[in-house]
């Protein structure tokens, strides 16, 4: 084998690894873009559960933003997905909580007793 051949296999093979390392990062992102994706809506959904739960049982804004992060990862988790730090989904319900605030205040929260 002359050193050309040499050389030439030698790229081909660092050339396949790499193109699959790259394809196994690419499906890999796609997954997280997926989340990302979903990850809004549920919250927004979620969110507006725990506030409608309040209507007819005593909830502090801490146990509706549980209630609702607890909802957010079940969905996930029904899907078949799974976030390993839970702070992506409460900065998910917080921002969805900051962005219907309006929408929110029609449902008319039960006092504590």
């Amino acid at each position: 084998m002359e050193f050309n051949d040499v050389v030439v296999t030698v790229l081909a093979t660092i050339l396949t690894a790499v193109i699959s390392y790259c394809g196994h990062l690419l499906a890999k992102n796609n997954q997280v873009l997926t989340i990302l994706r979903a990850l809004e809506p549920l919250a927004k959904d979620a969110v507006i559960a725990a506030q409608k739960l309040g209507v007819t049982e005593y909830l502090t804004g801490a146990a509706k933003k549980n209630h609702a992060i607890q909802s957010v990862i079940k969905a996930l988790s029904d899907v078949g997905f799974s976030i390993e730090d839970e702070q992506i989904i409460a900065n998910a319900v917080e921002k969805a909580f900051a962005q219907q605030r309006d929408l929110l205040k029609q449902y008319p929260q039960k006092k504590e007793n």
